[in-house]
């Protein structure tokens, strides 16, 4: 058995000499804060999944596995309140994990591509609190390919779009009032939990290559809002809309908008030297409580 993170692989050789695999992933819910740093800034209370205990993140950690791998998820819920786990459009239990309890769900890894789980509780308020995360699902043989036969990538990037409303959602939440969910004007907009002034530096969340190599992006909108993502520099081109994959020639496009709980997979080629900028293309995801340019923005460099 090897472990590595807290993650651990029983690797299994299936009938068709591929290897098929058992992973085990733990996770742990938990109240915490989150800082968005520079102007702008602020630190907003959430409740989300981490790693370990007592370090929730946003977004939660990645999961990743490869097709057909068994897949158990071991959530323990520190919270004075019932949570779930659920993968968009792969697992249907949506029952409670009990309040100090746990929970382990099984499940068999879908077709390669990108999910997103999160808690579908307590009216969007668990998910918008940052209770979710990107479930990558990679190709059997785990190459550097979108899906078995499809098309290859150099790199690979994930985003997960969040937004989050302090005043209304998060503040009052945390000091045990009644959220009026029917009243939501986020002021916070993230990628990879990152405000615009973070993610335009994390290699983590950056487009990087030289000329001509292609980035699988993977979009994973956990927000409320729909979000549209420009991308400067040149066209993307779009494989992959919630798990349906699109016909070749593939579209190209520069802008593309991924409504809530939804996700899509784009292949971004560079060819042209420079730095480009992405961004929301709403003015209001672009600000941290108003303040330009500190949202939902990273950015695309040849080097």
């Amino acid at each position: 058995m090897l472990k590595k993170l807290g993650l651990s692989v029983l690797l299994l050789i299936a009938q068709n000499g591929a290897e098929a695999a058992v992973r085990d992933f733990t996770l742990h819910i938990d109240n915490g804060t989150w800082t968005i740093t520079d102007i702008g800034g602020t630190t907003l209370a959430i409740r989300g999944y981490g790693a370990g205990a007592g370090l929730p993140t946003v977004p939660a950690p990645t999961l990743t596995v490869n097709e057909g791998d068994t897949v158990n998820v071991t959530v323990y819920n520190h919270r004075n309140a019932q949570h779930n786990f659920v993968v968009n459009n792969v697992t249907t239990d949506t029952s409670p994990i009990a309040a100090n309890g746990s929970k382990t769900y099984s499940f068999v890894a879908p077709a390669a591509g990108s999910y997103l789980y999160s808690d579908t509780l307590n009216n969007n308020i668990n998910r918008e609190m940052g209770m979710h995360g990107a479930f990558i699902v990679r190709p059997a043989d785990n190459s550097n390919t979108t899906w078995t036969g499809g098309p290859a990538y150099m790199h690979e990037r994930t985003w997960v779009i969040s937004d989050m409303d302090k005043p209304r959602w998060n503040d009052v939440a945390a000091s045990g009032g009644t959220v009026n969910t029917a009243v939501y004007k986020p002021n916070y907009f993230m990628i990879n939990g990152l405000g615009g002034f973070d993610a335009m530096m994390d290699h983590n969340t950056m487009i990087m290559g030289t000329l001509n190599e292609v980035t699988l992006v993977r979009i994973v909108n956990a927000g409320q809002f729909s979000h549209s993502l420009h991308f400067h520099g040149n066209h993307f081109e779009v494989i992959n809309i919630n798990g349906v994959r699109q016909p070749e020639p593939f579209e190209e496009l520069d802008t593309i908008n991924v409504p809530p709980m939804s996700v899509a997979e784009v292949l971004y080629t560079i060819n042209q030297t420079g730095e480009y900028p992405m961004h929301l293309h709403t003015a209001q995801a672009e600000t941290a409580n108003g303040v330009y340019l500190n949202g939902g923005a990273t950015m695309i460099m040849m080097h």
